[in-house]
C-alpha cells in the first residue's frame, strides 16, 4: 500500500509545466528540467532547456498577464551534469520539430537531486547558468523501485 501511495503522490505533484524551472535570464526565459518528469533511476532521459524571448513590441492580449514568447534558434549551448562531486560535460542538440527547445540525452544512474550548469551563448551575450532539482524547480530522479510493478524480486 505504502509503496503505491508513495509512486501515486509522486505522479501527481509533478504537473508537466510546473516540474520544470522557469528563470528570466537577461532579456530570456528559461524553461529548464528533466525531458521526462518525475525522472527516474536508469531510465533513459534528458536535460531540457527552452529558451524564448517576448515578441518585439508585444504587449499582453486583454486580461492576460503574459506578452508572447518567440523561441530563440540555432545556439551552441554545453550542459554540466553535476551529482554530488560527479560532472559529466554534454552538448546540448536542438529537439527535432520544437524551436527553440535543446536537449542533451543521459541515464540518470543514482536518485538525487542533479544540477545543470549551461553554458553558451546568446546573441552575443554570455550565459552561464545553474539549474538543481528541488520542490520548487523540477524532478529529483527517484529510486527505480518506487514505480516498479510488480515488485522486481
Amino acid at each position: 500500500g505504502a509503496l503505491l501511495l508513495t509512486a501515486g503522490a509522486l505522479l501527481a505533484g509533478n504537473g508537466l509545466v510546473s516540474a520544470h524551472e522557469h528563470r528570466e535570464v537577461g532579456d530570456y526565459t528559461f524553461v529548464v528540467g528533466f525531458l521526462n518528469e518525475p525522472a527516474v533511476q536508469d531510465e533513459v532521459n534528458a536535460v531540457s532547456v527552452r529558451i524564448t524571448k517576448p515578441v518585439a513590441d508585444a504587449t499582453p492580449a486583454a486580461g492576460e498577464e503574459d506578452v508572447a514568447e518567440t523561441p530563440v534558434e540555432g545556439l551552441e549551448l554545453t550542459v554540466e551534469v553535476i551529482l554530488g562531486d560527479q560532472k559529466v560535460e554534454l552538448a546540448m542538440e536542438p529537439k527535432w520539430g520544437d524551436p527553440g527547445h535543446y536537449v542533451a540525452y543521459l541515464i540518470p544512474t543514482q536518485p538525487g537531486d542533479y544540477s545543470f550548469h549551461v553554458t553558451g551563448e546568446i546573441e552575443g551575450v554570455a550565459i552561464d547558468e545553474t539549474f538543481t532539482a528541488g520542490p520548487e524547480t523540477f524532478s529529483t530522479v527517484a529510486p527505480r523501485e518506487e514505480l516498479e510493478f510488480p515488485a522486481a524480486s
